[in-house]
């Protein structure tokens, strides 16, 4: 059971009949159907402060649009729609299609997952040649094919107000991706472009990659999953260095070899606009990734790079540390399951001693065990810089847990640190826990499937007790039982920071639940909880629909965030170099203090 459900349907239809600022209509998965939709649409139709209304995932079918499609043809006050997953099919498509041309408040159209054939999405193509408002159109994930592409590069030749298109999912292959790069030539407001897992192949990127030297304003093209060779890797990297508005270039999980990423690499040695790249999923293995580590030491705007699940092994991850000893503009890297082992590890941490710019590392799945997390840990202690670090599924043992809590203990920035899938258990709980008491950074914290049981969820408890940074504690799948789950339920009583808890699968039975539900009902910082897969009590179900419904979560705004507050407010700070937040009045500060604890509804799944 999960929120948002039925029963706020008629609150809200309610509510908008009396005409009420309801700025936002958030019914998502609220089991409206064909036969509920007719009265949602018609005070929407009326009410003159809406703006976004999420109607996802409710069945609407093609009558449903139907009825939506009148609410566009009056609203002057709707900017966002959000339509996903509710099968309107063609039929449907076609009503909103003609609401369209003469609708001229809409900004965004989420059409996802809807089966909307080839005919329909060319329907929806065609209204797009009159309607001038409409920037964002989502129709992935549907049926659409050539045919659409080769409407739909006919409408972005006359259309100058759309700016970001998703295609991904669909059924659009060479010759429709041709007849969309042709169309991209000349089109100057697309600013991002998606086509990610259709079938364009090596024919359609060398087409998009001869758009890319005389497109001047696309920022972004996404063209994962689509059977994209060496070939097409050769044409990308011919055009980037003459390009110089592309940011993003996602080529993730095609069949690019060491080959392709070779001549990628020397590309970006001469490109100066790229800031991400996604070169995950295909195969450059360890030469490839030694070319794009040499293009690190002369590159000075990659800020992103992908390259998880590519077998760059030991070797590629030596290549990659000595760029980072270097390199000062990466900030995200990701060589997930890439067996680097614990050799490739000893690199990453010499390379994480020296680096000043790396904010965030994924390293899961690299069968790191016992020696690499080591490695890590004591790069952690001296390391200044970075906030994220993901090592799920690399079999380290409590024994080396203890290596990372002591580094926690004395690190000051890590933020968020996932040890998913890495048999933690009751022991490695505990050194974390005392970790937790003393530090003051980490906000996120995964223990999902560690096998961590009552001992361990006890000694949680006591930290969660004493630490007020942490916001987010994931220990689904273990087996913390009913013992660790009443006392969680002591943290969740006094604790003040934590704002989302996941217990799913721990069989924390029915005293357990029940005290976690009457802790709730004195929490007011838990906003999302998940405790799905330990079969609840129907009573314990009612307290937790009820909690959900009748009260909010307040979650204070990190500090960092009130101090711009207080620049924001302030209308001395940033022309004085000498002012700064203390100097502020009383008043100022009060007021500072009043707008950083935000309500928020809750969400719990049980």
């Amino acid at each position: 059971m999960s929120h948002s459900r039925h029963e706020d349907v008629g609150p809200m239809i309610q509510r908008l009949a009396n005409g009420e600022h309801c700025a936002e209509v958030p019914l998502a998965r609220c089991l409206i159907g064909k036969t509920g939709i007719a009265d949602v649409a018609r005070p929407l139709k009326e009410n003159t402060h809406v703006r976004h209304v999420d109607l996802a995932s409710n069945g609407l079918n093609e009558y449903g649009a139907t009825q939506i499609a009148e609410v566009l043809k009056l609203s002057k006050s709707l900017r966002t729609l959000s339509l996903d997953d509710n099968s309107i099919k063609a039929q449907g498509a076609e009503q909103l299609a003609i609401a369209l041309e003469t609708n001229s408040h809409l900004h965004t159209l989420q059409l996802s997952c809807n089966r909307i054939d080839d005919a329909g999405c060319k329907r929806l193509a065609q209204s797009l040649r009159t309607n001038n408002t409409v920037h964002t159109l989502h129709l992935d994930r549907n049926n659409a094919g050539d045919d659409f592409g080769h409407e739909m590069g006919q409408t972005i030749s006359l259309n100058n107000t759309l700016r970001v298109l998703d295609l991904s999912e669909n059924d659009i292959r060479s010759a429709g991706a041709i007849s969309l790069a042709r169309a991209m030539c000349s089109n100057s407001s697309i600013t991002c472009l998606k086509l990610s897992r259709n079938s364009i192949g090596n024919e359609g990127t060398t087409e998009m990659s001869r758009m890319l030297r005389q497109n001047k304003t696309l920022k972004q093209l996404r063209i994962s999953w689509n059977t994209i060779s060496d070939e097409g890797a050769h044409e990308l990297a011919a055009v980037l260095p003459h390009n110089n508005s592309l940011e993003l270039l996602d080529i993730a999980d095609n069949r690019v070899s060491s080959v392709g990423a070779t001549e990628l690499a020397h590309a970006l040695t001469e490109n100066c606009s790229v800031k991400s790249l996604f070169l995950s999923g295909n195969g450059i293995a360890g030469p490839g990734a030694q070319k794009v580590s040499e293009a690190l030491l002369v590159n000075t705007t990659l800020e992103e790079l992908q390259l998880a699940w590519n077998c760059i092994v030991e070797h590629g991850a030596k290549a990659l540390a000595d760029a980072l000893c270097v390199n000062t503009t990466l900030t995200a890297l990701d060589m997930s399951a890439n067996g680097i082992g614990k050799e490739g590890a000893s690199h990453m941490a010499r390379a994480l001693q020296h680096n000043t710019t790396l904010k965030q590392l994924h390293l899961h799945g690299n069968v790191l065990k016992e020696e690499g997390p080591k490695h890590i840990a004591k790069a952690l202690e001296t390391n200044r810089v970075l906030e994220y670090l993901d090592i799920d599924g690399n079999e380290i043992g409590p024994s080396n847990v203890k290596d990372l809590a002591d580094a926690i203990r004395v690190n000051s920035c890590l933020l968020t640190l996932k040890l998913a899938r890495n048999k933690v258990n009751d022991v490695g709980a505990w050194e974390l826990a005392e970790a937790l008491k003393v530090n003051r950074t980490l906000t996120v914290l995964d223990l999902t499937r560690n096998s961590v049981e009552e001992a361990g969820a006890t000694e949680l408890n006591e930290a969660l007790q004493v630490n007020n940074t942490l916001r987010e504690l994931h220990l689904s799948y273990n087996r913390i039982k009913g013992t660790g789950a009443v006392a969680l339920a002591g943290a969740i009583r006094f604790n003040t920071t934590l704002h989302t808890l996941h217990l799913a699968d721990n069989d924390i039975g029915e005293q357990g639940a029940l005290k976690i539900a009457e802790a709730l009902q004195v929490n007011s910082s838990i906003k999302t909880l998940s405790l799905l897969g330990n079969n609840l009590p129907k009573q314990v179900e009612e307290m937790l629909d009820s909690i959900m419904k009748n009260t909010y979560a307040y979650v204070t705004v990190p500090s960092e965030f009130q101090e711009a507050l207080c620049m924001g407010l302030h209308p001395r700070l940033g022309s004085d170099p000498n002012c700064w937040v203390r100097i502020l009045d009383e008043s100022l500060v009060m007021m500072v203090i009043d707008c950083s604890t935000v309500a928020g509804k809750r969400t719990f799944e049980f």
